[in-house]
């Protein structure tokens, strides 16, 4: 039985799939311990897991601001104290980290106690976590097709975003009944991400009734502390009841991405992974901040892949255009659900656990070739 520590917190979109490599190997009767970080969205969503032991770490997040770099130095500090304690009290076999500032840390730790690393990279531009150690990581996990010069491929796999258990699509009626959203009309999600998004929040404010005069219902997630949960009705000129469902935050992604027709989403790969898992076509909007930009790169990839449209932050006036002419065009959004259905993984979380557990040797296994040499040299 293997002992595994994951570091995975500090955004949904390196929990989530944390979460999902940790069931997987509970599952199989491992020890698992994952590191999450203090901050809300990582305390509510761990708050659905019981079955699985987090630990909350210190740490924050690189700036070059000389207050919040300073902050950075010191709390790293304290977590690179903090997670040599815990190594040595779990002498675990493997660590795997998911990237963002919570990883460092264990990742430091791991490599002073010789400890094998195996890293995730969810992006199509490799975060700072996997560029900074690359070199002392066993394993690496990158997105289909990306290449980082001058890495041995022999120690890269591609095997894509793990979901959680029961992370599934469902029928699109059923989805709505379980959400409370009436009426046969289209069905528009929008996604700002864990930390939701202000100006896709302002978008749906500034277009919502003209959408819902159309008989398009929304389902937006605004993100916590952005807006308080409410539903606004309109009535449609034929008579119909319309509504926008403004909601901070869901433990029941699923049934919100299996509700529609279509999402607005902003780019990250983990948002982008549960739309495929529910075959749903999207128009992605980068977020035009994000480390090295790679939620660009995530962007032009869908869209090459044939299963999203994109636009840029610059390009939102175009928005709602866009939205009406493809929610209404079934042909072409059947056309993005069979593109998408010819790429989704949908068994990443099983195989990365299959490939992570050959990355250490049990200690108390013992050949049977051994075990009879020592024998033998006992009678002599």
């Amino acid at each position: 039985m293997a002992k595994v520590i994951i570091a995975c917190g500090g955004t949904g979109g390196h929990l989530a799939p944390g979460i999902a490599v940790g069931q997987e190997l509970q599952e199989k009767k491992h020890d698992v311990i994952l590191l999450v970080s203090r901050k809300q969205v990582d305390s509510r969503l761990s708050q659905q897991y019981t079955d699985l032991t987090f630990k909350p770490m210190s740490g924050a997040a690189f700036s070059v601001n000389p207050v919040g770099l300073f902050r950075f130095v010191f709390s790293q500090t304290r977590s690179l104290v903090s997670h040599l304690k815990l190594m040595l009290s779990q002498k675990p076999d493997v660590v795997l980290a998911f990237g963002g500032f919570t990883s460092l840390g264990c990742v430091l730790a791991a490599c002073f106690m010789r400890i094998p690393i195996a890293l995730h990279e969810a992006n199509r531009k490799p975060g700072k976590a996997t560029r900074l150690f690359r070199h002392f990581a066993k394993r690496i996990y990158l997105p289909d097709g990306l290449r980082i010069k001058g890495e041995r491929q022999n120690k890269v796999r591609y095997l894509g975003y793990p979901l959680r258990k029961g992370f599934v699509r469902h029928p699109r009626e059923e989805a709505r009944r379980h959400l409370g959203i009436e009426g046969s009309g289209k069905v528009l999600v929008v996604l700002g991400g864990s930390q939701g998004a202000q100006s896709l929040n302002e978008w749906v404010d500034n277009n919502g009734s003209k959408l819902a005069l159309q008989e398009i219902q929304i389902y937006c997630l605004t993100g916590m502390g952005k807006s308080e949960e409410r539903v606004c009705e309109y009535t449609t000129p034929q008579g119909k009841k319309c509504q926008i469902h403004f909601v901070p935050f869901t433990d029941e992604m699923d049934w919100v991405l299996s509700s529609a027709d279509l999402a607005v989403s902003r780019a990250g790969a983990g948002a982008i992974a549960e739309m495929q898992q529910c075959l749903l076509p999207s128009i992605l909007i980068p977020y035009p901040y994000a480390a090295d930009d790679h939620q660009r790169a995530n962007a032009a990839f869908c869209e090459a892949q044939g299963g999203a449209l994109v636009l840029s932050q610059n390009q939102i006036s175009n928005l709602y255009n866009e939205v009406c002419d493809l929610i209404f065009n079934d042909w072409m959004l059947e056309r993005m659900r069979s593109n998408i259905r010819a790429v989704r993984k949908q068994t990443c979380a099983e195989q990365t656990v299959e490939d992570l557990l050959t990355l250490f040797v049990p200690k108390k296994v013992r050949s049977k070739e051994s075990l009879l040499a020592q024998v033998k040299a006992k009678r002599k």
